[in-house]
């Protein structure tokens, strides 16, 4: 409820001031079209200081930096200087900083276990080809197949940490496609797994988290990071 007033009243607020910013109420102008973009910046930051993803917070002030280098007087500093700043920021703080996930009555992992849904949902998906997209929310998807075939999953402003530890591969190879922007993304996966990993990313970062055993069914792990986080956890 709290959350839905708080978006609610900021987006009415929103509102005013991009028909005030047009009638000149403000001594500096702004475009449109960079007005939309502050707000969704604006967006990204509060979000990201809700769920603590230190990524998107850092990117999103970044970027509202170079597009204001002018009034805060920071024009010396260079688009490449504040994002490498940036860049620098977002892996330092991820590392001292994890998002936040509350799991209510227990310490350990439980399939069926109380979450507060207000911050983060959970589901369990039973599925040989899994399809996720994540926009603006905290998720926890398990992934509990007998006959896994592969994975496309687009997270977006937001968080996820998405288990494969209960799967079962139809063929000694599966592919795992993901496109992560201003996100952090957590994939925990099995050890016998040997995953190769072909991500592109931009000014992002990618960490790996334990070490599979030597054999195993090979795993493709393709697609991009776009200012964003990609954890691989061996379990």
């Amino acid at each position: 409820m709290k959350q839905r007033w708080f978006w609610g009243t900021f987006f009415l607020v929103s509102a005013i001031v991009l028909v005030t910013s047009q009638l000149g109420v403000f001594s500096y102008h702004v475009g449109i079209w960079t007005l939309f973009l502050t707000i969704a910046l604006i967006a990204i930051i509060v979000t990201s200081l809700r769920n603590l993803i230190m990524s998107s917070l850092v990117f999103a002030i970044a970027l509202l930096a170079i597009i204001y280098a002018k009034p805060l007087g920071i024009t010396a500093l260079v688009p490449w200087t504040i994002l490498g700043a940036a860049l620098l920021l977002s892996i330092g703080l991820s590392i001292l900083v994890h998002p936040r996930w509350k799991i209510h009555g227990g310490a350990h992992r439980n399939w069926h276990g109380h979450f507060d849904h207000e911050r983060t949902s959970t589901q369990t998906i039973d599925e040989p080809n899994v399809n996720l997209d994540l926009s603006m929310s905290n998720s926890i998807r398990y992934i509990h197949s007998t006959d896994f075939n592969g994975a496309n999953l687009h997270v977006s402003m937001g968080g996820a940490k998405i288990y494969f530890d209960d799967v079962q591969l139809r063929h000694a190879e599966a592919t795992i496609t993901v496109d992560i922007s201003l996100s952090g993304v957590e994939l925990y996966l099995p050890k016998t797994w040997q995953v190769q990993l072909n991500v592109d990313n931009s000014l992002g970062d990618i960490t790996i988290n334990g070490t599979p055993t030597t054999a195993g069914p090979v795993i493709y792990l393709q697609g991009r990071v776009s200012l964003g986080q990609l954890s691989i956890t061996y379990i």
